[in-house]
């Protein structure tokens, strides 16, 4: 791991978070007689991949222009309770009526 996160809390939180939020997702399975909603799909698809590629980012000690901030991770931690409160269910999380 880098410097950056031995010596900056909040970016190691970030990470934690982000990571959590990509890993929760990535592992969720769909129950037998639910139904396949391609545009939940798509959207839980771009949130492994920026949640995970921030985490990756991060670890990996690439600076970020403004960088990490109390505010991104407050963001961060409502979406990772709200997912992991789903179990990982986007659609769950989204509760979209149409």
């Amino acid at each position: 791991m880098s410097d950056l996160l031995l010596h900056d809390p909040l970016s190691l939180l970030t990470m934690l978070t982000s990571s959590s939020i990509c890993l929760r997702l990535m592992t969720y399975r769909r129950a037998h007689d639910a139904r396949y909603k391609p545009w939940i799909s798509a959207c839980a698809w771009l949130l492994i991949v920026c949640s995970g590629g921030q985490a990756l980012q991060i670890m990996l000690g690439h600076r970020v222009p403004v960088g990490t901030g109390p505010w991104q991770l407050g963001i961060l931690l409502v979406l990772a309770v709200l997912v992991f409160a789903a179990r990982g269910n986007l659609a769950r999380v989204l509760r979209v009526k149409a």
